[in-house]
């Protein structure tokens, strides 16, 4: 068999595509024409995509380049018309747009292994891929990420240069800090010692030093204040649940607090959801009004977002989102929003992205924090600020990964992911 093509780059492409079909042999390609080529059979076929699938046919793994599926083998035309259609020449949108569908999976058509769509798609933005602005890298994360994973596992022949930017690293986090030992007896005892001490100072000032007097003038020093004797009873208590092993404090076991609801991240209704429509909203410049569907039976729900400035219109379509659904509903410049999506913040604040649910997750599932097991209130108080007393809690950490005082915010299919590391959670 022979093939024509156009340039180098597209002679480049067909080797890609008989290296990741196991071919040995050198493919013969003439470079100049137009991109025709003539099967083993003699037959005649044209069209550079047409040669690339027909090289993929030929490979032991046909299913896994061509797709296994009906739907795996649609969305794989459907990405390589995106190629022929909308990447000659490569502009900024549609590399947002391979961009954003690349922010919840790891291969442009799904599965687990790349496909035909890939290797496509992965030659045609490789001149963008390389010479992409330090100032672009993180709007283009999740396409340098996806471009450096096949330059590493498909192109093992290294056909395409590789992409130089900053790569994210999965810092584990810290172990938590054992449980506190179990109390010396001294120390208890030194602890129940604590309320006679605060009558000390009432029974050096009797007149006699009589042991009586001085307990006398403690119990009256308790009563007038009532709020010591609350700190020396826990003091009393404190020593006898040393005697059993201390358990480790929630923020170091990740389990959730026994002070208060307040401080238990599950009293948060955390969900998956897909925006369906969005637009500007009537009344402010700087917020958008989506409709998001999470999976309830009533139908999307509606939420305002304050993410003009951050993320364009276009990104915001059909994004995959996490949103808190139990806030209480409220008027935000005459429109009503029923929840929050939650979004990672520099510092700064002059950075702002949603954070970035798995691929697969059911539309509706609930987030889940290891440790933290409780349901979730129907509705928030708004009067306790149970939402701001958690929300310092909730980062990014070094990795990407989104957490709450070190426990990872969890999916059925992995973690809830973030662009921007070492962030907040808003």
């Amino acid at each position: 068999m022979s093939f024509s093509v156009p340039d180098e780059a597209s002679a480049q492409l067909l080797r890609l595509v008989a290296s990741c079909s196991g071919r040995v042999a050198p493919l013969d390609i003439s470079v100049g024409g137009a991109a025709e080529f003539t099967a083993a059979d003699g037959k005649a076929g044209s069209g550079l995509n047409t040669a690339c699938r027909y090289v993929a046919s030929l490979s032991p793994a046909a299913q896994q380049l061509l797709g296994k599926t009906p739907e795996q083998q649609a969305k794989i035309a459907e990405w390589a018309s995106f190629r022929n259609t909308s990447l000659h020449p490569l502009l900024d949108a549609q590399l947002a747009e391979l961009n954003d569908a690349l922010a919840s999976r790891t291969y442009i058509a799904g599965g687990s292994r790349h496909s035909l769509a890939d290797l496509l798609l992965y030659a045609a933005v490789s001149p963008a891929a390389v010479a992409f602005p330090v100032a672009q890298h993180g709007h283009f994360c999740n396409l340098l990420r996806w471009y450096d994973l096949l330059h590493h596992t498909a192109d093992t022949q290294r056909i395409f240069p590789a992409a130089k930017f900053e790569r994210t690293r999965y810092v584990a986090p810290p172990p938590p800090p054992p449980a506190e030992p179990k109390a010396p007896k001294d120390k208890a005892g030194g602890e129940k010692k604590a309320a006679p001490a605060t009558a000390e100072p009432v029974q050096s000032s009797s007149s006699n030093g009589d042991k009586k007097a001085g307990k006398a003038a403690a119990s009256s020093a308790v009563a007038a204040a009532p709020a010591d004797a609350d700190a020396v009873t826990k003091a009393d208590k404190k020593p006898k649940k040393d005697k059993a092993a201390q358990p480790a404090t929630p923020a170091a076991s990740g389990e959730p607090s026994k002070g208060g609801d307040e401080l238990s991240v599950d009293l948060l209704d955390i969900r998956v959801g897909q925006i369906v429509k969005v637009g500007r909203h009537p009344n402010a410049d700087a917020l958008y009004v989506e409709d998001i569907d999470l999976g309830e039976a009533s139908g999307p729900r509606q939420v305002v977002s304050g993410l003009v400035k951050f993320v364009p219109e276009e990104r915001m379509q059909g994004r995959r989102v996490v949103v808190v659904c139990n806030l209480k509903p409220a008027k935000m410049r005459d429109v009503m929003s029923y929840g929050m999506v939650l979004c990672a913040s520099n510092d700064a604040h002059d950075q702002v992205d949603p954070i970035i649910p798995p691929e697969g997750v059911p539309l509706g599932e609930r987030v889940t924090f290891e440790g933290y097991s409780k349901e979730p209130e129907a509705q928030l108080n708004p009067k306790k600020k149970q939402f701001e007393k958690l929300a310092p809690f909730l980062r990014v950490d070094a990795g990407g990964i989104c957490e709450f005082r070190g426990t990872h915010m969890m999916t059925s299919k992995g973690p809830v992911t973030a662009t921007l590391n070492n962030s907040w959670i808003k």
